[in-house]
């Protein structure tokens, strides 16, 4: 009988067993057949590469390989040295093996050796891999088409007809009428496995999650939280330390952490995009100031040291408003001292959401109908450029994708948007995010006290099974299936980062978002263009996918595409061209933007020629992006206008071509501009749509920013939108007056 040899791995340290892969005996002596003996694998991370080898031998020093994989009886047929197991892959090479466990079961296989004539074969017996229970559901890691607790068909026909009262035909109508077929795609994913492949895993970074709180205690954060290093800013905290959130109804900012660094393989709920990345909580949003907005980029005083590896801040939190913000000057200096002091000089990334405003900017008095148009068209109703802290030099504006690896159905798109990650729907007929939750069922979005807020128990128990106390696979409430929107798509983005900074500690924030550019993955590559009649004319309002000269493909809905782990920390490891120094052009203008009398450029109405501008840029640049900032009048645009407002706001497009010719979208019209400019310091800018007005696009780079940029500012219809709201009974009333560019100005930043 053969003996039984084990081996106990633990990550990639491995017991080396005895293999022997020397040249073939003498000629004319007779032939022993190799011996093979049983191994045994006792300790395995799932997702991770278990790496062993086979105990075999041969008297007579002949090469040895395996030549076969059975399973259950079942030869495995290989594919370029990788067996497809029930649990996960097998890759052999010579007489040695890498397992990569995909589900949590054992594993079990005989194995044959062969030194050319004779065989011998043994058993290979893989314990089930160290993981985290609800890991399988994580579709954004690991996307197999799983549900994530979602669509729960048979439970919501049951509550259609039982609880609502439909015939079984109609439930089977409202069901497959809102249900999408193509939702689940294997494959979608962040391509999480092959970071944790190679043996990265977030160690060495360290993730701040700025937000309305952090449960410290949460049994699955807690290993990774920092002590005594996060924020409670609220005025008379008793603990200044302790930002866990009071609320009955679920707290965001634990939501958000889980996502990037919960724990993983303890045996424990999910596990994090950076599953041993450290977490600092800062609950900012509870108590909003100058002072806490600069505490929390990490100035001195915050606790951030300069030299410490703090490589990210996530901001899952933003501004909806139906005007465009003017620029703001304070904001930008704060970002920039995150993004160019900290970690040494080589600065931390802060992720933002790009906003859940595409199809409607939520329940705002004076939404009404204002959307409908840009809805119709499948345009975004808010522009992430609307928001100033998403157009400066240093944010990465992240926009959400689904489980199919398309725009969800609330990303708000800009030109602004840097790359996009998984999010998801609500948890109900679509997939969200399986993610932390306040802990016990007494607090949380799964609890009691949120299924009580709802009014329909019955509901809940129905739609979104996982959230609602009792679930066996959550007994204790203390995670959450429903966590979607923007807010869930920063977090994921900076567990990646997490990953990436893992990878190669010495990247500069800007190297990181290179490489994260250049690894990206292009998703929805059909993407179609929305083409505007103007006129005698037309306006590409949406272009879809734009490749630039520099050979880089850019979508407003998605940036450079979905971030991808396993290439970005692949890049990462073997990274070794240093950017330049960065460099920022001068702010070069015309017009009221350059301190000159004001332009007199008329945008005549429903016309697709407008009015164009050009501007020299003399510098030679290597883009990393460029800002446009327009003063744009129009009198009729006013913030007291009663009983209507005028359309001269919603009809505004714009569009820029840079030296290279590549075009990008910064508006794109039926956008939300129901009011004049907005400015934080003075109130509103009265008779302008835009005053001060910053627009960022990432699309150009890698381009030269040398030559003449051209402008081109559209006035897209004629007509009325008959949309009322309580602040414009008599709706949106096409404009009298002609919209005129007084200004315009650029800045290049890059290389």
């Amino acid at each position: 009988m053969l003996n039984t040899n084990k081996y106990r791995l633990s990550g990639v340290a491995i017991a080396v067993a005895l293999s022997v892969t020397a040249c073939g005996g003498s000629s004319g002596e007779s032939n022993t057949a190799p011996v093979a003996q049983n191994v045994a694998v006792e300790t395995t991370y799932s997702w991770k590469n278990n790496q062993g080898n086979f105990s075999v031998s041969d008297v007579d020093n002949d090469t040895l390989i395996i030549t076969a994989i059975s399973e259950n009886g079942t030869a495995i047929q290989p594919s370029q040295g990788v067996y497809t197991l029930q649990n996960g892959l097998l890759s052999v090479q010579g007489t040695g093996f890498s397992f990569l466990p995909l589900k949590d079961g054992a594993t079990n296989v005989n194995y044959t050796v062969s030194d050319g004539t004779a065989t011998a074969t043994a058993s290979l017996s893989i314990a089930p891999a160290a993981s985290d229970p609800l890991a399988y559901q994580q579709w954004h890691l690991n996307n197999t088409g799983q549900k994530a607790y979602s669509l729960n068909v048979d439970g919501i026909k049951a509550f259609l007809i039982n609880d609502v009262g439909f015939t079984e035909a109609q439930a089977d109508a409202w069901i497959a009428a809102r249900v999408d077929p193509n939702i689940l795609v294997a494959g979608q994913d962040m391509n999480v496995v092959r970071a944790f492949q190679q043996n990265v895993t977030g160690t060495g970074s360290i993730a701040v999650v700025v937000d309305s709180g952090m449960e410290l205690a949460h049994e699955d954060l807690a290993g990774n939280v920092l002590p005594n290093r996060s924020l409670n800013m609220v005025p008379g905290a008793l603990n200044v330390t302790d930002p866990t959130s009071t609320s009955l109804y679920g707290d965001h900012g634990t939501s958000v952490a889980g996502l990037i660094a919960a724990e993983g393989w303890n045996g424990m709920g999910g596990r994090g995009v950076a599953p041993h990345a450290k977490l600092i909580g800062m609950n900012y949003l509870n108590a909003q100031s100058d002072l806490n907005g600069a505490l929390s980029h990490g100035i001195p005083g915050s606790g951030i040291t300069e030299s410490e590896p703090l490589t990210v801040f996530n901001r899952s939190y933003g501004i909806s408003y139906p005007a465009v913000i003017s620029y703001d000057l304070f904001e930008e200096a704060v970002q920039s001292y995150s993004a160019m002091a900290l970690r040494s000089g080589l600065g931390a990334v802060n992720t933002k959401s790009s906003g859940n405003s595409f199809l409607s900017p939520g329940n705002n008095s004076w939404a009404g109908g204002i959307c409908n148009p840009a809805r119709a068209l499948g345009l975004t109703c808010l522009n992430g450029n609307f928001e100033p802290s998403q157009n400066t030099p240093f944010y990465f504006s992240i926009a959400a994708v689904n489980s199919n690896g398309k725009h969800t159905s609330y990303s708000t798109a800009g030109a602004n948007v840097l790359f996009s990650a998984p999010a998801g729907e609500y948890g109900d007929l679509a997939p969200a995010m399986v993610t932390t939750d306040q802990m016990t069922c007494l607090r949380g979005y799964s609890s009691f006290p949120s299924v009580d807020a709802g009014g329909w128990p019955e509901y809940d128990a129905a739609f979104t099974p996982f959230n609602y106390p009792g679930h066996p696979e959550n007994p204790s409430c203390n995670y959450t299936s429903t966590f979607n929107g923007t807010s869930s798509a920063a977090p994921n983005a900076a567990g990646v980062i997490a990953l990436v900074h893992s990878a190669n500690p010495s990247l500069s924030y800007r190297e990181i978002k290179d490489i994260l550019v250049r690894t990206s993955t292009k998703v929805d590559p059909q993407n179609a263009a929305v083409v505007l009649p103007v006129g005698d004319g037309e306006f590409t309002a949406h272009p879809g996918w734009v490749e630039n000269a520099a050979g880089y493909s850019h979508n407003n809905l998605y940036g450079f595409g979905r971030v991808n782990a396993g290439d970005a920390v692949a890049l990462a490891r073997i990274y070794s061209n240093p950017l330049p120094m960065q460099v920022f052009s001068d702010w070069t203008g015309v017009g009221s933007q350059a301190g000159e009398a004001p332009l007199t450029a008329t945008v005549a109405d429903n016309n697709a020629d407008g009015a164009v501008q050009t501007i020299e840029i003399a510098d030679e640049i290597t883009v990393e992006g460029v800002q446009f900032a327009f003063d744009v009048a129009n009198a009729e645009l006013r913030s007291d206008s009663f009983p209507s407002q005028t359309t001269a706001g919603i009809d505004l497009a714009i569009e820029v071509t840079s030296p290279s010719g590549t075009t990008s979208v910064l508006l794109s019209s039926k956008q939300a501009i129901a009011d004049p400019s907005f400015d934080f310091a003075t109130g509103y800018n009265e008779g302008y749509i835009l005053k001060d007005s910053v627009f960022l696009s990432n699309a150009f780079y890698g381009e030269s920013a040398k030559g003449t940029w051209t402008i081109r500012v559209v006035d897209t219809n004629g007509s009325d939108y008959p949309v009322t709201n309580s602040i414009w009974p008599l709706g949106y009333v096409n404009n009298v007056q002609d919209t005129v560019l007084e200004g315009v100005a650029i800045r290049v930043f890059g290389h």
